[in-house]
């Protein structure tokens, strides 16, 4: 428990007074051999008095009564002034050792007040000695004035004209009547002699003066002339006889002339009466000197005994000037004896105040103390100054005596605890976090009954229904009652008891919006100090936090339910492709026996061509999706007849319409124009949809198509009555891999791409897809809306994307006399591509590897190469560079050559063409667009090549 410094001084005294009885023997000789109780002296009452003024918290003049005691024992002790004020300075360090002893750390406020009444005490016991050495000296001066009355009374009955002179140019100290009666004037005392009386420059007196005062030697002038101005101008003459003699000051230095005139025309027993008054007169004036001499000792020693204190004391006249000092503001006694503050100070505000308050003191008779600044050369001193009245032994005020204190470290010190307390302030004032200290309000029984407003921040104006300063000095409970900030009266009240600081989350909203402030409050002496930290932008972040959590979670639902579509797709594709393999692997096997009649050849032929076609088209799918995806469709832009395109979409899905026994119709209004776009991806677009409607339509059903144009938007509709789509399952209709079946039970195949190739056409040709449907068993609309773009006049349709099915007549020879290179490294394609360009009329040479068509090219004369790219050893783009670069001397190195490969990408395509080829053809291929592409690069495009 922390013990009151009050406490520890009374309880700790006597340890208190050992200490400062050792500590004090240790440095001070004169106190060495002292007996105890000498040094104690009335240091325990100055203890108790100190102690008594901590408690109280009364003026800093506790302990004067006590210290005045002190003070008087010193002086009575013969103590000089700097060890009386050494005492003091050990007395504190005994105190403040002690409490270190004791563990007892003083607050800043009880170190302060013990400073003060410290060093109020030394002022009290400097001013009591001070002021009986002054008044011995006083005493002192009083009996030279007696002395220097009893010499003047000689003076002035002496029978001769007398004078006393000082200094280089002899200022008339002393002049008897009978001097001026001499010379003719009576206000001589203070002016130099030539200047008093002029006349005398030159004369024998005016010499032999300055002659003494030169060589320190007396001289006598006998019978001299003295020439002096009469009131009627003349001058006149009397003669003298004159004896000067020096004055000398305690070192023996000259400091003056005493001259004595004797007026030769008297009697001689005038004359010696004359001499007998000088020497008494001469007598007395040594007498005085002496006297003088001892107050100057007296003074040098009470210079001395001041000369180690830092307290500056001085002496006043009436007039305010300054007739004795020690530390007198840095200067030296010259330049302030005899002179006033104005002419002292450096700053005249300071020299006035200092003026008023000591002619005050001079009329009201009582003394003052007070603090004053002095600036002096960009420097400001602050002196702690007590004045007091100085009064003659009639009680008389005859000036005033002052000590002064400087104190310009302590209020260093308390300038540097406010600019402490203000840059708290400023800190506070520009600090973002709202900031407020709040004072307890103790009731009858001591307990916290309410809260006073001592600081409020500006950031705090949120928290306090936008108030501020205005707070400041009012209560909790009266100005915010109900309020958020008054609901943790009692976690304040717990804070400022207990010490520990507490965390509060308080709720409030200004200006309409809602916030959040964490608020930390520390305790404050008796009261709480309370931190402000907006925090509703971290509870805005943490609910989003947990709403991206839970987007998150949603996310990874969403992630697996796509991994498990992925492996249902994956089942799907490798049923949907085995599926047709069964068929086409079945009917090779039984046709290889030969043993079927003409009708199972030709339905076994007819198998497997659908089941290969149906391959291509899943195969076609896949890529189409996978190029939607890695954003790689490429799009034409050209006139597209859109009847054109309906009537080759119908023509495609017709045989499996006829074949289910679905009806499918078509209609297009008159006035749809021609549509600006890609006609292959517009078609694909129609055959999906088509093909989807066939699949989901039963027998005896129907699908209808047709085109409208809507402003400027081209609309095509697909229309079913078949099994319709599940209200759950349109969302998620024009997803990849989504199927409404989608087990192994589900009654129709397909990968479930259509319809999301579907949408990704239509969306990147700038339209949009949309679905219908009342239900399961109500069929389905689909409608597709694209952006006409333009208008042009009637073009040539654009090639189909996809080859009739309907079988052609007999084979046109178009490539009669076209000399074919095929390169594969598969025998059975090599076989198959002879089979296809013999038939339309070429003739065809086969090479399995790059190297033999090489040497094929070098050797023989072709018209075109057709080439696939995959093949070991050396690929078809190494194949292709090594030919072109051959150079003139091999014809072949130019021939034009058509890439036949299985890689089908957009990237595949273009690294085709930069390697040589001309024309790039993704397998599968029918044999019509194969023998069309090749005969458009001998020429022959004009000849549409048919296979039989």
């Amino acid at each position: 428990m922390t013990i009151p410094l009050p406490t520890l001084i009374r309880t700790r005294r006597e340890a208190i007074i050992e200490r400062f009885v050792g500590e004090l023997r240790r440095r001070s000789s004169a106190v060495r051999d002292m007996p105890k109780p000498l040094i104690v002296n009335a240091l325990p009452s100055f203890l108790d008095e100190v102690a008594a003024g901590l408690e109280s918290g009364a003026t800093t003049r506790g302990g004067d009564e006590a210290a005045r005691e002190h003070g008087e024992v010193r002086w009575e002790e013969g103590f000089d002034l700097d060890v009386m004020v050494r005492e003091y300075g050990v007395l504190r360090r005994a105190i403040l050792r002690e409490a270190q002893e004791a563990g007892v750390t003083p607050t800043p406020g009880e170190l302060e007040a013990l400073l003060d009444r410290v060093d109020a005490g030394i002022a009290r016991a400097v001013t009591e000695h001070t002021r009986l050495q002054l008044a011995a000296l006083e005493t002192e001066r009083k009996r030279v004035e007696l002395e220097r009355g009893r010499s003047g009374s000689l003076l002035a009955q002496a029978p001769a004209p007398i004078c006393l002179l000082k200094g280089a140019d002899l200022v008339f100290e002393l002049a008897n009547p009978l001097f001026c009666q001499m010379v003719g004037r009576d206000d001589l005392l203070g002016k130099p002699l030539v200047e008093a009386v002029p006349e005398l420059r030159g004369q024998p007196l005016h010499a032999q003066l300055e002659a003494v005062m030169t060589t320190g030697e007396p001289s006598v002038a006998s019978e001299i002339p003295v020439r002096i101005a009469h009131w009627t101008g003349e001058l006149v003459e009397r003669l003298y006889n004159v004896l000067c003699k020096p004055v000398r000051d305690v070192s023996g230095a000259v400091e003056g002339v005493m001259a004595t005139a004797f007026e030769v025309t008297e009697q001689i027993g005038a004359r010696k009466k004359a001499e007998r008054l000088a020497l008494e007169l001469q007598q007395s004036v040594a007498q005085r000197l002496r006297a003088e001499q001892a107050l100057r000792l007296n003074e040098e020693r009470f210079r001395k005994a001041l000369r180690g204190s830092p307290v500056m004391v001085f002496n006043q006249d009436r007039e305010l000037r300054y007739t004795w000092m020690h530390n007198g503001f840095g200067k030296s006694e010259r330049e302030v004896l005899g002179k006033t503050d104005a002419e002292v100070l450096d700053d005249p505000e300071a020299a006035r105040s200092l003026d008023r308050i000591k002619r005050e003191v001079l009329s009201s008779g009582v003394g003052q103390r007070r603090e004053i600044a002095l600036h002096t050369g960009g420097r400001t001193q602050y002196l702690d100054i007590s004045i007091e009245p100085l009064t003659d032994d009639a009680c008389e005020i005859v000036g005033i005596t002052c000590t002064a204190t400087d104190i310009t470290e302590r209020k260093s010190i308390e300038q540097a605890l406010r600019a402490s307390e203000a840059r708290f302030r400023t800190v506070q004032e520009s600090s973002p976090d709202g900031f407020m200290i709040l004072r307890s309000v103790r009731d009858a029984s001591g307990a916290i009954s309410d809260f006073e407003w001592v600081y409020v921040n500006p950031a705090t104006g949120p928290i306090v229904g936008g108030r501020g300063k205005d707070l400041e000095g009012k209560r909790l409970s009266v100005e915010m009652p109900g309020s958020a900030l008054a609901s943790g009266f009692e976690t304040y009240a717990r804070v400022v008891e207990n010490g520990e600081a507490a965390r509060v989350e308080i709720f409030c909203a200004h200006e309409g919006a809602p916030q959040t402030f964490r608020a930390i409050a520390v305790a404050l002496g008796d009261g709480v100090g309370i931190s402000f930290h907006d925090i509703t932008e971290q509870k805005r972040t943490e609910a989003e936090r947990a709403q991206l959590l839970e987007q998150e979670q949603r996310a990874r639902q969403h992630a697996e339910q796509l991994n498990r579509l992925k492996d249902e797709f994956l089942a799907t594709v490798s049923h949907e492709l085995r599926t047709p393999l069964q068929s086409i692997l079945g009917w090779a096997r039984i046709l290889r026996t030969g043993e079927v009649d003409a009708e199972s050849l030709e339905r076994g032929l007819a198998t497997i061509e659908r089941n290969a076609k149906a391959q291509s088209q899943l195969i076609e799918d896949i890529l189409d999706a996978s190029t939607i995806i890695a954003g790689k469709l490429q799009l034409r832009t050209d006139p597209v007849d859109v009847r054109q395109v309906l009537a080759t979409a119908l023509d495609l899905v017709r045989p499996t319409a006829l074949a289910k026994g679905v009806t499918v119709n078509a209609w297009v209004v008159d006035d749809v124009g021609i549509f600006l776009g890609d006609a292959d991806r517009l078609q694909q677009i129609v055959w999906n949809l088509l093909t989807n409607a066939v699949k989901f339509t039963p027998s005896g059903g129907q699908v209808r198509v047709g085109a409208r144009r809507i402003d400027a938007t081209l609309e095509v509709e697909v229309e079913d009555n078949g099994e319709g789509i599940p209200k759950s399952f349109l969302p998620f209709l024009f997803e990849r891999f989504r199927q409404a079946d989608g087990g192994v039970t589900r009654a129709h195949g397909g990968l479930g791409l259509g319809l999301a190739i579907v949408r990704h056409l239509a969306e990147a040709q700038g339209g949009s897809v949309h679905a219908e449907s009342d239900g399961e068993g109500k069929g389905a609309r689909f409608r597709v809306r694209l952006p006409i773009r333009a208008e042009a006049p009637l073009a040539l349709p654009s090639p189909q994307r996809r080859g009739s099915d309907a079988p052609g007549g007999s084979a046109r020879r178009v490539l009669e006399g076209i000399r074919v290179l095929v390169v594969d490294d598969e025998t059975d394609a090599r076989e198959l591509l002879g089979i296809i360009f013999v038939r339309a009329g070429a003739t065809v040479q086969e090479a399995a590897s790059a190297g033999a068509a090489l040497e094929a090219l070098r050797e023989g004369e072709f018209d075109v190469l057709v080439s696939d790219i995959g093949m070991p050893g050396e690929d078809g783009y190494a194949m292709m560079r090594r030919l072109r670069t051959l150079g003139p001397e091999v014809p072949a190195s130019g021939i034009p050559a058509l890439a036949l490969t299985a890689y089908t990408r957009v990237e595949d395509r273009r690294q085709a063409i930069a390697a040589g080829f001309q024309m790039h053809l993704a397998k599968p291929i029918e044999p019509n667009s194969l023998v069309t592409a090749v005969a458009h690069l001998v020429g022959r495009a004009g000849n549409r090549g048919s296979w039989p």
